[in-house]
């Protein structure tokens, strides 16, 4: 996935593939840490659940800030 611009603190790629970029070797990116990334560079806490009447929803399933990347 591409990720430019928000805030973002990158110069380049971050991670590597393998050399038929089919499986990431290097800094791989699960896609929960990918939205907790980009909830956190809005301003938004990746931690925070939302509601569904009564039943709190995660909105980003448990994802970790890549820190790697935020400015």
């Amino acid at each position: 996935m591409v990720l430019a611009g928000g805030g973002l603190n990158h110069c380049g790629a971050y991670g590597v593939t393998d050399e038929l970029a089919k499986k990431p070797v290097e800094n791989p990116v699960p896609l929960v840490d990918f939205h907790a990334t980009i909830h956190a560079t809005m301003g938004i806490d990746p931690s925070k659940e939302l509601m569904d009447g009564s039943r709190p929803v995660p909105i980003t399933d448990g994802g970790k800030v890549v820190m790697a990347l935020l400015g």
